[in-house]
């Protein structure tokens, strides 16, 4: 009930890169030709096709311990790398730092100190994304050490998901947002 009480809708974001990630992507109601290749009312699948497609992202990074409908939706899009722990996942994308990349972790499987230390060579442009974010008291305390940190332009709660974003030209600012 607390999340319902605090989050907002597209009418109460005044950012314009946040309204037209709400407008164009969350709230997108067209359905794509890709929903059928999964199962029906997914309705988190669904969201990661659209992330996939609004963004348009070459590479994308997946936690091997996420879903792996969840891989195949991100390899829709983007050629998809696998990663075990935060230290391989920073070996992994050494080449491709200089590129926007979505990157979906794990809160319980990543090293904290080490994943801060990734967000300071982070493309500008690129997305960590962070799935069950509410499944634990321990991965929302995660989250929230994570969205502090001071390489994280903007921070946006859906209850699910968490997304995190390295925008250089926009002030910090934390999102609450229905889906």
């Amino acid at each position: 009930m607390k999340f319902w009480w605090y989050s907002k809708n597209e009418h109460g974001v005044h950012s314009p890169f946040v309204f037209d990630l709400i407008t164009k992507c969350f709230y997108n109601s067209n359905t794509h030709s890709n929903y059928p290749l999964f199962q029906k009312d997914d309705a988190k699948i669904q969201f990661l096709v659209r992330l996939g497609l609004y963004f348009g992202y070459k590479n994308s990074y997946l936690d091997a311990s996420i879903k792996t409908n969840f891989e195949h939706a991100l390899n829709m899009h983007s050629v998809v790398e696998k990663f075990n722990t935060t230290e391989e996942l920073i070996n992994l994308s050494k080449l491709t730092l200089q590129l926007p990349s979505l990157i979906c972790i794990n809160i319980k499987t990543i090293n904290i100190p080490v994943l801060l230390n990734f967000f300071k060579e982070c493309h500008r442009d690129s997305i960590v994304l962070i799935p069950f974010l509410r499944k634990s008291k321990i991965n929302y305390k995660s989250w929230n050490q994570l969205k502090s940190s001071t390489e994280v332009s903007v921070s946006i709660d859906t209850y699910n998901w968490g997304l995190l974003f390295f925008r250089t030209e926009q002030l910090k600012e934390h999102f609450t947002i229905r889906l």
